[in-house]
């Protein structure tokens, strides 16, 4: 009798153990969509909020959660989580996930990428340019690995600085007038090139610049034409130096740990999100520039053109500069040089 009870109650067991394994795996399911659901990106960046580069980085965040309902980015604008020359330091210990940085404020930890910040360009390696030169898959191989050395992986370049100006608080004759003045820096190569001149290089974050110029703690900053006027920066460097002291891109960089830590389908929304961004900023940012340029002309007091002599005498003391370049780093930076004069346009 007990032998019939049993049989007749398997299938009922078998059920509620079906039903068990179903529930069981129904919440490692959800308890995987969860965690899911809970990755966050801490996106830093030294930009104001209504800088253009500053609404590229937004964008880039916006179009990120579009594209991903598992990813939440937390946007850091204008140095609030991480100065700008610490951001390479600080994605690769975690401290940001993230962050838009100027290619000048990271070449003394990863000298080659000073191929960005060879000091005044052509006219002809313009931004358009510049991206092309930054995208070609041999320059990405080295960046690639220079900045691998630090387990961080850069996921494109998402701005470029535009022109890099120099503002004084006082004219200047000439190029000579440089010598013996303190000015900020833009960083890399640009400082050489001033130093060339006779200045002297203060460093100092974006952020810092207007007070040091209203105090007299330099003498003229090297910064692009967003900074100067998104940053009053007017007021305190009347003089505009119409040159071009070099042309920079932002790279977009990542903790490379956080990226392996992405499923499949997230990183592949990050990577369509920074390519739609770059086709963004791209689209929009000539127009942009066009824009500052008029409005710094109408901003400073005084905007000088550099001479003919003074001209002549730069493309001089470029010269050692670009070629220190290619000594300094043998095959990489032969072939670095020899591509980048493709792109400007120059033998």
């Amino acid at each position: 009798m007990p032998l019939f009870r049993t049989n007749a109650r398997r299938p009922r067991l078998r059920a509620r153990l079906a039903a068990g394994v179903a529930a069981a795996t129904l919440a490692l399911i959800s308890a995987g969509a969860a965690s899911a659901a809970e990755v966050t990106l801490r996106f830093g960046h030294y930009f104001a909020t209504e800088d253009f580069r500053g609404r590229t980085a937004q964008y880039l965040a916006d179009r990120i959660q579009t594209l991903s309902k598992t990813i939440k980015v937390e946007v850091f604008p204008a140095e609030s989580l991480v100065k700008g020359r610490e951001g390479l330091q600080a994605t690769a210990q975690g401290t940001v996930d993230m962050y838009s940085i100027y290619a000048g404020y990271i070449t003394g930890q990863a000298k080659l990428l000073n191929i960005f910040t060879l000091p005044f360009p052509p006219a002809s390696y313009d931004d358009a340019a510049q991206a092309k030169f930054a995208a070609d898959p041999e320059v990405r191989e080295v960046i690639d690995r220079s900045l691998g050395r630090f387990g961080v992986r850069m996921l494109g370049v998402i701005n470029s600085s535009g022109d890099v100006g120099m503002f004084m608080r006082d004219p200047i004759e000439s190029v000579a007038d440089l010598n013996g003045r303190k000015i900020r820096g833009a960083g890399g190569l640009s400082d050489e090139a001033l130093r060339a001149m006779g200045a002297s290089i203060v460093f100092m974050s974006a952020a810092e610049q207007f007070l040091a110029l209203q105090t007299g703690t330099v003498d003229g900053i090297a910064t692009t034409w967003s900074s100067y006027v998104n940053n009053n920066l007017a007021t305190v460097a009347p003089v505009h130096v119409d040159a071009n002291l070099v042309r920079s891109p932002y790279l977009l960089i990542m903790n490379g740990r956080k990226w392996q830590a992405l499923d499949a389908e997230q990183q592949k929304a990050v990577e369509q999100a920074v390519a739609e961004t770059i086709t963004w900023s791209t689209e929009n940012f000539k127009a942009e520039q066009d824009k500052l340029y008029a409005e710094i002309k109408k901003l400073a007091k005084v905007s000088q053109d550099l001479s003919a002599e003074d001209r002549a005498r730069i493309d001089e003391l470029m010269k050692p500069i670009y070629q220190g370049y290619v000594d300094a780093h043998g095959e990489d930076g032969a072939k670095l040089m020899e591509l980048w004069k493709r792109y400007a346009g120059v033998s």
